[in-house]
């Protein structure tokens, strides 16, 4: 119970002092010019880097990483991650330091206290699983936005799995990378559901998390993009296997 007082005093401390700059650097204005927007998206995933780095201190987890130097300098790029649980975006936003994200997310995300507000100020994008109009339209979003040179994030599982296994992937996330011409780098997380998820409470433990070799997608046949969303399936799976005691 004391660690997610400390999660929640963490996360409110973090909310209140930074109200101003993540109502002055909020991305949603239409009037914003590209590079306005991109250098407005880099401060606040700035903030939201050091929001994630306080709440897994403060959560008692540790962070272990290999094959961190598979991380590229910039994008765009696609990362592509199982999903665990609800600190994955907190470890996302943690590991990836040099380039600038943005989330593909269920839409739930928006209405998480402290979080909804932060996704909203980055330009993160929601998807209604239910609607597949909405879900269309969040990809080509992101295909947009890659194409303009913005690195998304998204877990093609689709939802949170809670425990050690990890399900199938959705094909229709690969139209990100497929359609703006994007490489994708695979990576595998574990333990992140025994932080909240696994008791319904925060508890100390050491998440994994495992950075495959960047995808060239542009380089790839037409038959390869056929078979891309199984064998990047695959890739996880493999890098999940190397974490998993």
């Amino acid at each position: 119970m004391l660690r997610g007082i400390w999660v929640l005093w963490a996360m409110g401390f973090h909310f209140v002092t930074n109200t101003f700059n993540r109502k002055k650097y909020r991305v949603d204005n239409k009037e914003l010019d590209r590079a306005t927007k991109q250098a407005y998206r880099a401060k606040i995933y700035a903030m939201m880097r050091e929001l994630s780095r306080r709440m897994i201190r403060a959560a008692g987890a540790e962070l272990v990483i290999k094959g961190k130097e598979n991380l590229p300098e910039h994008g765009p790029v696609v990362y592509m991650a199982n999903h665990k649980g609800l600190f994955d975006s907190p470890v996302m936003a943690t590991l990836v330091e040099k380039d600038t994200l943005i989330f593909i997310g269920k839409d739930e995300t928006k209405k998480m206290p402290v979080i909804g507000p932060w996704f909203d100020a980055m330009g993160c994008i929601y998807i209604v699983r239910d609607d597949m109009k909405q879900s269309l339209k969040a990809i080509l979003d992101g295909i947009d936005e890659l194409k303009q040179g913005q690195s998304v994030v998204i877990f093609p599982e689709g939802t949170r799995q809670k425990g050690p296994e990890m399900g199938s992937f959705k094909a229709g996330s690969f139209k990100l990378a497929t359609k703006a011409n994007v490489p994708i780098v695979p990576i595998a997380i574990q333990n992140s559901y025994k932080v909240l998820e696994e008791k319904g409470r925060i508890q100390k433990t050491t998440i994994y998390v495992n950075v495959g070799k960047p995808i060239d997608v542009a380089s790839l046949s037409a038959e390869e993009k056929k078979r891309l969303p199984q064998d990047v399936e695959d890739t996880v799976r493999a890098l999940l296997e190397e974490i998993t005691d």
